[in-house]
């Protein structure tokens, strides 16, 4: 049987520097045997890679996204650079 590594998604505001447009990034975590791990990225895809690549997750292992997704809570988008 494979095994399957669910992980928690969370939308943290960003600002595009090139676009100066708003965007969304991403962190993905999860607790295995207590611990505590987690990545982020630009997309999605970079986040759940990365936390392969640090985490040393095997490809073979399947990665499940717990829906929905959540938002940071408390964050501060800095206005001046709009």
């Amino acid at each position: 049987m494979d095994k399957i590594i669910n992980l928690h998604v969370k939308l943290v505001p960003a600002i595009d520097f090139e676009t100066r447009m708003p965007h969304d990034a991403y962190t993905v975590y999860c607790r295995i045997d207590g611990a505590a791990l987690l990545a982020s990225g630009w997309t999605l895809k970079d986040a759940v890679n990365l936390f392969r690549k640090q985490h040393h997750v095997d490809n073979r292992t399947r990665i499940r996204l717990i829906r929905p997704f959540r938002k940071q809570r408390h964050y501060a988008i800095p206005t001046d650079i709009i």
